[in-house]
């Protein structure tokens, strides 16, 4: 890869470059691919946008968390399962003070999820998979969760961003990475909990039909955001930005 910003490098340590402003500081990073004309999807999932730059920032970017959080419709989408580091990564990630596997964390309103699926089943003790919810949540879909996973309410109603951050930061959870989907990305956001947006550009057109990044209701005014860095990749371009309100 080749750094634009702030001025060209050839070889770039990804895991250097994402890792430094982030290691030791935290916060809510956002992570997203999407196609020049603003797709989040091709053929119906992210797969259809995916270049090899994006799969190794995809892969780097999980490396730097402490917690991998996602929403339901895109876990089940994706077909998400407990994260498995190789050894190698294990020691990347031990190095840089990390645990060795981290946790996927589910956030969830309607409790829509199935128990006996891997993401809960297969999970190792050590890196539970968690699941972020609301006291509306139905009673009996939580009962079955609580013996494959950890059920935390945030909210009453409605999953408030604000307590799914303190709910994971008080684990020691404090370098997270969200990977949607939109509308987690735009309850976040709008909840002024989001530090980060790493942006993959795949140079592709979608066409007509998938939906943006963000989505669900309309903002008040929207969120400014400061460009602090820029890779290239076989003509895909990785845009990494700090929210500034």
């Amino acid at each position: 890869m080749r750094a634009l910003l702030p001025g060209p490098v050839d070889d770039v340590d990804i895991h250097a470059y994402y890792g430094a402003g982030w290691l030791d500081r935290g916060g809510v990073r956002v992570n997203f691919v999407g196609s020049v004309d603003g797709g989040s999807s091709a053929n119906g999932t992210s797969r259809g946008l995916q270049t090899t730059g994006d799969n190794q920032v995809f892969a780097a970017l999980r490396d730097l968390a402490d917690v991998v959080l996602v929403g339901a419709g895109t876990a089940v989408a994706e077909g998400y399962g407990p994260i498995n580091p190789s050894s190698q990564r294990r020691a990347g990630r031990r190095a840089r003070g990390l645990r060795e596997v981290p946790p996927v964390a589910v956030l969830s309103r309607s409790l829509r999820l199935d128990p006996d699926t891997p993401l809960f089943a297969e999970a190792q003790p050590t890196a539970r998979t968690l699941v972020l919810t609301c006291e509306a949540a139905d009673a009996e879909v939580r009962r079955k969760l609580k013996q494959v996973a950890e059920v935390v309410d945030c909210g009453d109603d409605t999953v408030d961003g604000a307590l799914v951050r303190a709910a994971l930061e008080e684990r020691g959870l404090t370098r997270i990475l969200c990977e949607g989907g939109p509308s987690v990305f735009a309850d976040l956001a709008r909840d002024g909990v989001v530090d980060e947006l790493c942006l993959s550009v795949s140079p592709m057109l979608a066409g007509p039909g998938p939906g943006r990044i963000v989505s669900g209701d309309a903002w008040d005014a929207p969120a400014d955001l400061a460009l602090v860095g820029l890779l290239e990749d076989d003509g895909a371009l990785f845009c990494r930005y700090r929210l500034t309100a």
